[in-house]
């Protein structure tokens, strides 16, 4: 899914237009009551509702965060390479790009893990999220605010996944809609179809379904504008029977929820084979690779297709693609192939180029990338909701003008789209319940590969107003720090405060996980790519090659970083119960700078008694004579001085560097350690003070507000000062325009 910058774009709730609902049930099929409840339980238990006569149970819209580890046996054990094949695809489509619709039929071959006999398996339709102001998606989206940029369908721009027909061995299946997540018994995106035949314990079922789609416009991750096609979640798509030790399963449930508005996917991993008809002048690309010629037929130009160990397949066409461009990466062994519009030239080439690169840092860094081929797709105009959209094998770019921030957004949202491949892709977590540990990992591990590069406003500094540049890190500080969040980074997609709450998995989690570096390998953590020391470095590592081609849970990639950590686990054991399953900010702040003299003893001093006039007279007397003969040192005087600094936690603890510095030059350095909840410190020094600063490095970017981590012992004048000077003078130049009108 594309970025929070992008997705931070999310208006006020704005009601899509309703259409009819279409039929409840497609010819040969018929209208179930709801699975579960109308008012979906709270966060809590994970609750199932049982369904099909073979009592298998299926998760419920409370599934959320698993708290408990898989076993080691998880969907086959650790992966040497391939997947555990599941659920085997081959996909027959014709696109009539003009009506926008797809004739296809599908070929499922599905094995059993489980043992026990299955009757009934359960499929995604997610088109029928686009069919009617009716399904959860548009019904959603009028609770929590449009989808990303807004747009809205119009009349006779809505879709729908139409099954025609199912078979198994040749005989007609029914099938009936069913609403796992309580939701309105007009949402029509999982679909129950009973077996002729139940499928035994470890054999398989083959299914023969023909389906027609009628794509929607663009206005989420899949559909069309004018010619432009992106057809994603297109083919009925088999749900997923977890078994016990999976996830948290305690007995075989199905995984199969409903359309939501910021919810994503999860599927088995299997081979995929596809033959996708187009008219003769369309480009073409997809997951996997061309395994033969395109062949022309009356019907239009076939391209043959096939992918290994993927859990999806998607394709886009138009017939308006500048001519593709081709390079390889990892010494050649994998293709990359970049799909682009022609008036964005340079967004194409930059797309390109950071693809490359993104393939060689999560090469090196993760784990070898295993694919022989990757196509990249930019966007035209006006199909931006088509961007920033990921498949194994196949991703969607960003469109942009030769601007340059938004050429650097283009290379961010590349390797972002490229990241989901690991994260979403090989890695292969539930998107519905779990989105963290797609979104936000990726995002993080995606940010330390963006890390040396700068954002600025170069519009601005032509106009004169100059602005500090900013740091990768620093740009997700502005969407994932906040002191009353309603909701932490775990938890399922849809169970959210507000869309703006669920885009917090985005950015926040990239500075949870930024900060536990810096809280396992100090103050020095590597800022940049990852290195091969750095803790965070060697855990990510581990958790790719534990659970690669597998589907981890939370509490996996929990179990993970605690063993990567040996002796030192209960410090990640405490930041995930504060940072992941809790939202505890972190808020340190200097409260106090000053540095004042260090005056003559009054009272009885020897056998003497010193007054405080007496005493007070002396010491005027002493910096006369200091100011006389030194006339220009402000810093020192007669007296030492005694500086104080008072600092204060107002939340979560973390251990903390202060440094202070005085004028002339020296700095003091001491520790404000994580148990303690304010400190005072007091230096003597010869000189002033002039400033304090607590993390000095700015290395902990969950704390709320960095500015009052730094104080001056008398304000700073120079940067007030310019800025007025410039509001001044831009002032007096508009009053000028205005009265030369």
């Amino acid at each position: 899914m594309l970025i929070l910058l992008i997705a931070a774009a999310l208006a006020l709730p704005v009601p899509p237009q309703a259409a009819p609902d279409k039929a409840a049930a497609a010819p040969g099929g018929e209208t179930a009551a709801p699975a579960g409840s109308s008012a979906p339980p709270g966060p809590g238990a994970r609750v199932s509702v049982p369904s099909g006569d073979d009592g298998i149970e299926i998760a419920s819209a409370n599934a959320g965060t698993v708290r408990t580890p898989s076993s080691d046996a998880a969907w086959g054990g650790v992966r040497a390479g391939a997947a555990e094949r599941v659920a085997d695809y081959e996909l027959t489509a014709t696109l009539d790009p003009d009506r926008h619709t797809v004739e296809g039929h599908e070929r499922l071959t599905w094995t059993n893990r489980s043992e026990r006999p299955i009757h009934s398996l359960y499929f995604h339709l997610y088109l029928n999220a686009f069919e009617s102001s009716g399904s959860t998606f548009f019904t959603e989206m009028v609770r929590y605010g449009s989808f990303r940029s807004g747009v809205k369908t119009e009349k006779g721009e809505y879709g729908f996944s139409e099954l025609k027909a199912v078979l198994q061995k040749g005989k007609a299946l029914r099938w009936s809609f069913v609403h796992p997540d309580g939701g309105p018994a007009t949402d029509h995106t999982v679909v129950q179809v009973d077996l002729d035949e139940p499928v035994l314990p470890h054999a398989t079922a083959v299914l023969e379904i023909d389906f027609h789609d009628q794509l929607p416009r663009l206005v989420a991750r899949t559909g069309y504008f004018e010619k432009f096609h992106l057809v994603a979640q297109w083919f009925p798509k088999l749900g997923v029977l977890e078994l016990p030790g999976e996830r948290g399963a305690t007995t075989p449930r199905w995984n199969c929820h409903e359309m939501h508005l910021n919810s994503e996917f999860y599927a088995d991993f299997g081979n995929y084979k596809a033959q996708i008809t187009l008219p003769k002048t369309y480009r073409f690309g997809s997951v996997g690779e061309e395994t033969a010629p395109p062949r022309e037929t009356p019907q239009g130009v076939v391209h043959t297709v096939a992918q290994d160990d993927v859990h999806d397949f998607a394709f886009t066409a138009w017939d308006q693609f500048a001519p593709p461009l081709e390079g390889t990466a990892r010494n050649g062994r994998v293709k990359v192939i970049t799909l682009y519009p022609p008036e964005m030239p340079e967004a194409g080439r930059l797309a390109h180029q950071s693809t490359i690169d993104a393939i060689e840092y999560f090469s090196s860094t993760l784990g070898e990338y295993p694919y022989r081929q990757v196509t990249c797709v930019v966007p035209p105009h006006n199909a931006t909701e088509a961007a920033g959209m990921e498949y194994e094998t196949f991703f969607t770019s960003l469109g942009a003008l030769a601007h340059e921030t938004q050429l650097a957004l283009v290379r961010f949202v590349t390797v972002h789209e490229f990241g989901h491949g690991y994260f979403m892709g090989m890695l292969a977590s539930n998107e519905f319940e779990e989105p963290f540990l797609d979104e936000g990992l990726n995002e993080f591990w995606d940010s330390r590969f963006m890390q040396p590069i700068t954002l600025s406003a170069p519009v601005l500094d032509r106009l004169g107003i100059h602005t500090p540049p900013l740091r990768w890190f620093d740009l997700e500080r502005l969407g994932g720090t906040a002191r009353f969040q309603a909701d932490p980074i775990a938890g399922n997609s849809w169970d959210r405060w507000s869309s703006g709450s669920y885009g917090l998995v985005y950015a926040r989690t990239a500075l949870v996980f930024h900060d536990l570096g810096v809280l396992m390998d100090g103050p020095n953590a590597e800022k940049g790519p990852a290195k091969d020391g750095t803790f965070i470095a060697r855990a990510f590592r581990e958790y790719f090659r534990r659970w690669h081609h597998r589907h981890p849970s939370t509490a996996d990639f929990q179990k993970t970083l605690e063993d990567v950590a040996a002796d030192r686990a209960p410090i990640v054991h405490e930041w995930f119960e504060k940072q992941v399953y809790d939202r505890t900010p972190i808020d340190d702040r200097i409260e106090k700078l000053e540095s004042t003299e260090v005056l003559p003893d009054k009272g009885m001093v020897g056998r003497t008694e010193v007054g405080e006039e007496a005493r007070d007279k002396s010491a005027d007397d002493a910096r006369a004579a200091f100011s006389k003969a030194h006339p220009d040192d402000k810093d020192h005087g007669p007296f030492p001085f005694r500086t104080v600094v008072q600092v204060r936690r107002y939340a979560f603890g973390v251990p903390q560097r202060l440094v202070v510095t005085f004028a002339d030059g020296t700095v003091e350095t001491v520790r404000f350690p994580a148990g303690e909840r304010w400190h005072r410190y007091v230096f003597d020094k010869p000189v002033k003070a002039t400033s304090a600063q607590l993390d000095p490095e700015g290395q902990w970017l969950l704390d709320l507000n960095k500015l009052d981590d730094g104080r001056m012992r008398e304000p700073a004048k120079l940067a007030a000062r310019r800025w007025t000077l410039e509001a001044s003078a831009w002032t007096q130049l508009v009053l000028s325009f205005l009265g030369a009108l």
